[in-house]
C-alpha cells in the first residue's frame, strides 16, 4: 500500500476517532466541572444535548448535501467546526468568570460539527478505495471508531490529570491537522448527483413499516441506556469511588469494554442469529441491566450488570448497521443510514437529561 494511501486510511480513521470522542472524552471530568463552575447536575447534561441533538437534526441533511456538493466539503468544514467548537469552549474557561452559556455556545458548534464526518467518511472511502484497500479502509475506519468508544474516558481522565478542561483542547488539535491533511490529500471522484427533494421524500416514506420504526426505536432506547449509564457513572463515581481521575476513566470504560468486544463478534452473531434477534436479545439484555443496576448500585453486583449492559449494546449496534444499510435502491441507502445515525444522537441526547431531573 503506498504511503499516500496509507495516510488517506489514518486520517478518515482519526476522523472518526475524534468525532466519537465528542462526549464520552468528557464524562471523567464533568464532576471536576460541575465543582469548578458551580454547575447543577441538569447544567451539566445540558452538555451532552446541546451536542447530540443538533447532531440527530442535521445527520439526515449530511447526507443529502454529500450526494450533491461532494463527500469532502462537508467533511472538512465539519471538522473544522467541531474543533472550534473544542477551542471556544477551553479558551472560555481559561478567559471568563461565567464562561458556561460560551461553553454551551461551543458545543452547539461541536454538534454541528460532529453531526456528519463519521457517516461520510464511510461513503468517502468507498468511493477512493477498490477491492483489497477498500476491506482494508473499512476494517480501519470500524477500529478507529472501536479504539474511538474505548478509550475516550481514559483520554478523558488523563488530560483532565493536567487540568481539569484540558479535554476541549484535545478536539483542535487532532481535528485542525486531519481535516487539512483530507483535503489536501484526498482525490475525491466526481460522483456527484443533482439535489433531488421527491427522493428524499420517498426514503422517509421507507419507515412507514412497523419493522424500521421499531428498529429506529430500538436505535434511540439503546444510545439513551448506554449514554445514560456512562452519564450516571460519572456522578456516582465521585461521590463513591476515592480514586483519581485515572482509576475514574477505566471503571467508565467498562460497558465499552464489553460493547467493542461483542461487537468483534457481530459478524459471527448476525449469521447465527440474524440481525432481528440479535435486536430483540441485545435491547432485553440491555434494558433489564439498566432496570436492576438502581438496585444493586452500593453492591458486587453493579459491574457484572453495567459489563452485560454493555454487552447487549454490543449486540444491538452492529445489528442495526446492517439492517439500516439493507435498503435495496443505493439512491436511498445513504439518507436511510443517516436516520438511524439522527435517532441515536436523540438518544444520547435525552438521557443525561432526563436522568439528572
Amino acid at each position: 500500500m503506498k504511503i499516500k494511501t496509507k495516510l488517506s486510511i489514518t486520517a478518515l480513521g482519526a476522523s472518526n476517532f475524534i468525532t466519537v470522542l465528542a462526549n464520552t472524552i468528557l464524562f471523567p471530568i464533568f464532576p471536576a466541572m460541575k465543582k469548578a463552575l458551580n454547575l447543577s447536575l441538569t447544567e451539566i447534561s445540558l452538555l451532552v444535548l446541546f451536542v447530540s441533538f443538533p447532531a440527530a437534526l442535521l445527520n439526515p441533511i449530511g447526507g443529502v448535501l454529500a450526494d450533491s456538493w461532494g463527500r469532502k466539503k462537508i467533511i472538512v468544514p465539519s471538522l473544522f467546526t467541531y474543533g472550534t467548537g473544542g477551542l471556544i469552549c477551553g479558551l472560555a474557561i481559561v478567559m471568563l468568570e461565567n464562561p458556561y452559556p460560551l461553553v454551551l455556545g461551543g458545543r452547539i458548534l461541536q454538534g454541528i460539527g460532529s453531526a456528519m464526518p463519521m457517516y461520510l467518511t464511510t461513503a468517502l472511502a468507498g468511493d477512493i478505495f477498490q477491492s483489497k484497500e477498500r476491506n482494508k479502509a473499512m476494517g480501519f475506519l470500524e477500529t478507529s471508531n472501536g479504539l474511538g468508544k474505548l478509550f475516550s474516558p481514559l483520554i478523558g481522565a488523563a488530560a483532565g490529570v493536567i487540568i481539569w478542561y484540558a479535554p476541549f483542547f484535545i478536539y483542535p488539535l487532532v481535528t485542525f491537522p486531519v481535516a487539512i491533511i483530507i483535503w489536501i490529500l484526498i482525490k475525491e471522484p466526481d460522483n456527484k448527483k443533482p439535489l433531488n427533494i421527491k427522493e428524499s421524500i420517498d426514503t422517509f416514506k421507507l419507515f412507514y413499516n412497523n419493522s424500521r420504526m421499531l428498529s429506529l426505536l430500538i436505535a434511540f432506547i439503546s444510545l439513551f441506556i448506554l449514554i445514560g449509564t456512562l452519564f450516571w457513572m460519572s456522578d456516582f463515581l465521585e461521590t463513591r469511588l476515592d480514586g483519581g481521575k485515572i482509576i475514574r476513566g477505566l471503571i467508565l470504560s467498562l460497558p465499552l469494554t464489553s460493547l467493542i468486544i461483542v461487537t468483534l463478534f457481530s459478524g459471527w452473531l448476525n449469521e447465527k442469529l440474524g440481525p432481528r434477534l440479535n435486536m430483540i436479545l441485545g435491547t432485553t439484555l440491555l434494558s433489564l441491566s439498566f432496570l436492576f443496576i438502581p438496585f444493586v448500585a452500593q453492591g458486587l453486583l453493579l459491574w457484572p450488570l453495567v459489563l452485560i449492559l454493555g454487552g447487549g449494546a454490543g449486540m444491538i449496534l452492529p445489528a442495526l448497521d446492517t439492517v439500516s444499510s439493507a435498503v435495496t435502491d443505493k439512491n436511498h441507502r445513504a439518507l436511510f443510514t443517516t436516520i438511524f445515525g439522527s435517532f441515536r444522537c436523540l438518544g444520547a441526547a435525552a438521557a443525561p437529561l432526563l436522568l439528572s431531573v
